[in-house]
């Protein structure tokens, strides 16, 4: 899943981590290292800090968005200016091989392969990822992707969910 944020944006980035790892039928599996990145969108707003968590969750995918919602709503996510700035932004980005479309979720997210600030985590978690609808190895996407796209290590972030309660 993609974790973004630009307000307060490593304090919600955590938060929001911690939160998604300490719910029910979540089972934390990695974590990327977060990534500043320019934001993609014609809103003027500050960078992004970015990174992947990567987790096994025992419900359906519709199941997870609403976790995710809830988890945004708690960190003070507004949707009142589209593509704006964000306390909190979690994606689900891929679910195992699934090929998933309904009004409310698409799977795989609709825009990874053209967002540099996604692929350069998700890769770092694992360098052979294939998208599942389009029968590409992740990484074949970078070099098409407009370099204008900045994205540069921020910093190691926490590897295990115990060391997450210590940030």
């Amino acid at each position: 899943m993609g974790v973004g944020s630009n307000i307060n944006a490593y304090e919600n980035c955590i938060e929001g981590i911690r939160e998604v790892i300490g719910k029910e039928g979540v089972e934390f599996l990695a974590l990327s290292s977060l990534y500043r990145t320019s934001p993609v969108s014609p809103v003027p707003q500050p960078d992004f800090l970015n990174c992947v968590l990567k987790i096994r969750w025992a419900g359906s995918p519709l199941e997870l968005l609403a976790l995710l919602a809830s988890v945004e709503a708690q960190q003070g996510r507004r949707r009142d200016v589209p593509c704006g700035p964000r306390t909190l932004d979690l994606d689900i980005l891929l679910f195992d091989d699934l090929l998933l479309d309904t009004p409310d979720l698409t799977i795989p997210h609709p825009r990874l392969q053209d967002r540099r600030f996604v692929l350069v985590p998700c890769l770092e978690i694992d360098p052979d990822l294939v998208h599942p609808r389009l029968g590409r190895p992740l990484a074949s996407f970078l070099e098409s992707i407009d370099e204008a796209q900045r994205v540069d290590l921020f910093g190691k972030a926490p590897v295990m969910p115990k060391t997450l309660a210590s940030v």
